[in-house]
């Protein structure tokens, strides 16, 4: 009981002379450097949270709780074993994390200035999401039919180029029978993945990154671990058809979500790719309500 009226002692006497301390003192400056921080924390943790790391994550947490306590009630033994380790914790720190710190760099380093120019096409950017949300649905639901494998990576902000130069460049017009004609069983294009870019078929036949993590389904083949690669390093959405069961997955962000048919694979693409039109039929159902009420009247 003793040990932990010390702990507690300490906590107040570390909290009195430091941190409050700290906060009268504090300016506009050191607010706005705490939540830079803050936000860069959260992103690493939502970063590490989507994917096997976050125990890695737990378990240096604990270790620097346990360090920071032995500091605290003077526990010789255990911070004379843990001492080396604030000197070399930082090398080991990104060693251990070496897999995800690149694919986070990846993503944020694949963010182009064209992407960033997007912005000012939101209207003819939406036109085209359309018509690829459309023939890229309608291609998935016939393949799926005919029991043939597809990959499908549509481009947003992050650029593809890496994986482009992996394949061959078509810039063709996008259209379900096209997209079915390249996944054809036996065709030059078929073993491969389809990029589609400014509502374009850019590339076909391209290799694409597969994911490092082990906690997924073993019955996913290449084709599920490459779309769930591709969508880790970068903010592509990837359609994928599964060759041996016709499921239907999309994967965005390092998840994957499966169970997809035409309706459901197209709603969910359009909450994605145009999240106007979402808020488009808000506005509509909004306006139309009161004129029900009127006419019941």
């Amino acid at each position: 009981m003793e040990i932990f009226t010390q702990i507690w002692d300490i906590a107040v006497k570390f909290f009195n002379d430091s941190i409050f301390k700290v906060l009268l003192d504090m300016g506009l400056n050191d607010f706005i450097d705490i939540i830079v921080l803050a936000s860069l924390f959260y992103f690493l943790y939502r970063f590490a949270k989507k994917r096997s790391a976050i125990r890695l994550v737990m378990g240096v947490l604990l270790f620097l709780l346990v360090m920071f306590i032995g500091d605290a009630i003077n526990l010789t033994a255990l911070s004379f074993v843990f001492g080396d380790f604030k000197q070399l914790g930082v090398i080991a720190i990104l060693i251990i994390f070496q897999p995800e710190l690149r694919s986070a760099l990846e993503k944020i380093g694949g963010t182009t200035f064209i992407g960033l120019q997007n912005i000012n096409h939101t209207e003819k950017k939406d036109v085209s999401s359309h018509y690829v949300i459309e023939s890229v649905s309608r291609a998935a639901q016939r393949l799926s039919t005919m029991g043939h494998g597809a990959l499908i990576v549509i481009e947003r902000v992050n650029s593809l180029s890496e994986y482009k130069r992996t394949g061959t460049t078509l810039d063709a017009t996008i259209s379900p029978d096209l997209l079915c004609s390249i996944f054809y069983k036996g065709g030059a294009l078929h073993d491969g993945a389809v990029i589609v870019r400014d509502g374009k078929i850019d590339s076909a036949a391209c290799v694409l990154r597969m994911t490092d993590r082990v906690d997924i389904d073993s019955e996913l083949g290449t084709r599920h671990r490459a779309a769930i690669g591709t969508s880790e390093v970068s903010d592509a959405v990837v359609i994928v058809v599964s060759e041996e069961t016709g499921n239907i997955s999309v994967s965005i962000d390092g998840n994957l979500e499966r169970g997809f048919n035409y309706t459901s694979l197209r709603n969910r693409l359009e909450s994605i790719l145009v999240p106007a039109v979402k808020d488009r039929r808000t506005k509509k159902t909004k306006k139309q309500k009161p004129a029900e009420k009127a006419n019941n009247n």
